[in-house]
């Protein structure tokens, strides 16, 4: 692990955002860790640092970046801000991800997606379809937290940290299975 994963780890732990217990994820799945980068992104001198970072990790120009609600939108702005162009986001309307608010996008715009914790990638690649849908082009997608190894992509990932977690499906979750209640923090079950 590099210097940098060192740093992030400490940051996400001095502000009580790596959490460990029992946890339903967005993703449906369960794990014994869960990141709450809001709590880091509160810090404006944090969400700054991370979103330029995670525009210098990328490495090249974009037109617009794109990130799902809610958790993306506070690093996604702080992406944008470092790479000089606008920033929009996606919102879920019945349980589709659609694009609300006036915001679209323009035919053959370089979009980056933008996140906060990656797992399995649901909710980004739900948002590539729809760049892609509108005449955009996905040029990458970037995260604070990629989190364990389900997440695959035929985009160039970048992140400020990967922790490989546990992930169990419900029906594997050894922690279930002990009857260790569970939370549900993420903004899907609320």
């Amino acid at each position: 692990m590099g210097s940098s994963s060192k740093r992030w780890i400490s940051e996400l732990n001095e502000c009580g955002a790596l959490r460990k217990g029992h946890f339903r994820l967005s993703s449906g799945l369960h794990s014994d860790t869960y990141i709450q980068c809001a709590l880091l992104l509160k810090e404006p001198s944090f969400a700054l640092r991370a979103g330029k970072e995670i525009a210098e990790l990328l490495g090249r120009e974009v037109d617009l970046v794109a990130s799902p609600a809610v958790g993306g939108i506070i690093i996604g702005f702080t992406v944008s801000l470092a790479l000089g162009c606008p920033m929009i986001f996606s919102e879920r309307v019945d349980g589709k991800m659609v694009l609300r608010r006036g915001f679209e996008i323009p035919t053959g715009a370089r979009v980056l997606l933008v996140e906060d914790v990656i797992t399995t990638g649901g909710s980004i690649l739900e948002l590539a379809g729809l760049v892609e849908k509108a005449g955009g082009i996905v040029e990458g997608i970037g995260c604070i937290v990629l989190r364990g190894k389900t997440f695959k992509s035929k985009y160039p990932v970048v992140s400020l940290l990967e922790l490989d977690v546990p992930l169990y499906e419900a029906s594997e979750c050894p922690m279930c299975a002990s009857g260790i209640s569970i939370e549900s923090p993420g903004s899907r079950y609320i």
